[in-house]
């Protein structure tokens, strides 16, 4: 079994789109709307994130972290968590959550920011 995807609701999908493929360097994958819904497919080899925008949406796009925690990255060594940090951190339309560092009991090396909605993303490898 694979996971196929993780939908989240965006409140601006240009925003959202430019984090993620801009700044992640995520690849758009594919698109459909249904029912006024735009739904984008954004990933690389091992997954995808639906992003959903809904223009007529009227409540918070983005849960509190007791709700949904992060959304996490694996990346292939420190460096590259620091290169994708730094790059995102760098944006305006991002918020470092938490500097690089050794998490000893995952075993990982691990940042987190936050995207335009405010959802904690993880970029995390393991300790070598």
């Amino acid at each position: 079994m694979d996971l196929a995807h993780v939908a989240l609701w965006v409140s601006d999908l240009e925003a959202s789109l430019d984090f993620y493929l801009d700044g992640l360097g995520l690849e758009r994958r594919w698109s459909w709307t249904g029912d006024g819904i735009e739904n984008v497919y954004v990933g690389i080899d091992g997954g995808e994130l639906q992003l959903r925008y809904d223009p007529d949406r009227t409540t918070p796009v983005a849960p509190s972290r007791a709700d949904v925690d992060h959304v996490a990255f694996a990346l292939d060594d420190r460096a590259a968590v620091d290169d994708a940090f730094e790059r995102v951190v760098d944006r305006p339309d991002s918020a470092a959550v938490a500097e690089p560092h050794v998490v000893d009991p995952a075993g990982a090396y691990a940042a987190f920011v936050a995207d335009p909605d405010d959802y904690t993303v993880e970029l995390v490898t393991p300790i070598e």
